[in-house]
């Protein structure tokens, strides 16, 4: 038990470096990366365009609801630390939201030891309780609904697409994959939605041999 969690951690703190890394040259050198890109693709320029409207307007949205979502978390569960009677529930709130921002582990950093904390030291079972069962399913349940909106609204992302593209980019690639799952399914349905106007213009025109 303790090396599965210590190569957890391990991974866990990998992944983190490598989405701050990319992040960083993403942001220095993104726009000369685009357009060395869009030089070497063979898509006509209008093509090109609209792939990088749709990277560029998920981007910003994949941003929109990790910040959103992890705010939300936050005051969702300050809410249930202030009516069950945890001590310094303003200064747990701020936590929950910076904490919410790390993948896979998340809130569960801060209202874990502190249910701990109520149940054993303060004498509270039934508060510890009803923290957990309030963090596990309304403050879990409300990242997940968060994103799926944003990214559905944001991105023309179906919401259910929205989600399993979050979740499964985290499961496959860690926690780089929180950018890399919407965005790689973004640009694969804008790219089958240029494959079929392209089959539909290549239908609609006049056949030569015909005339």
């Amino acid at each position: 038990f303790g090396g599965g969690s210590v190569a957890f951690v391990i991974k866990l703190l990998v992944g983190l470096t490598i989405l701050l890394v990319s992040l960083y040259f993403f942001l220095c050198d993104g726009p000369r990366m685009v357009h060395t890109l869009m030089e070497l693709s063979p898509l006509d320029n209008r093509y090109e365009e609209e792939l990088l409207q749709e990277f560029d307007r998920t981007s910003r949205a994949i941003v929109l609801a990790t910040i959103l979502s992890a705010v939300a978390q936050g005051l969702t569960a300050g809410i249930a630390y202030y009516f069950l009677g945890a001590p310094s529930a303003f200064l747990l709130t701020a936590l929950t939201i910076v904490c919410a921002l790390i993948p896979f582990v998340g809130t569960a950093i801060v209202w874990v030891p502190v249910a701990l904390f109520m149940a054993f030291y303060q004498d509270k079972v039934p508060n510890a309780l009803g923290l957990t069962l309030y963090a596990l399913l309304i403050v879990g349940t409300i990242d997940n609904l968060i994103k799926m909106l944003i990214l559905h609204g944001q991105s023309q992302l179906h919401p259910l697409l929205a989600l399993l593209s979050v979740l499964g980019g985290m499961q496959a690639l860690g926690p780089i994959g929180i950018l890399i799952g919407p965005l790689a399914v973004t640009l694969l349905q804008t790219t089958l939605s240029i494959l079929r106007r392209e089959l539909s213009e290549f239908n609609a025109a006049p056949n030569p041999s015909a005339s």
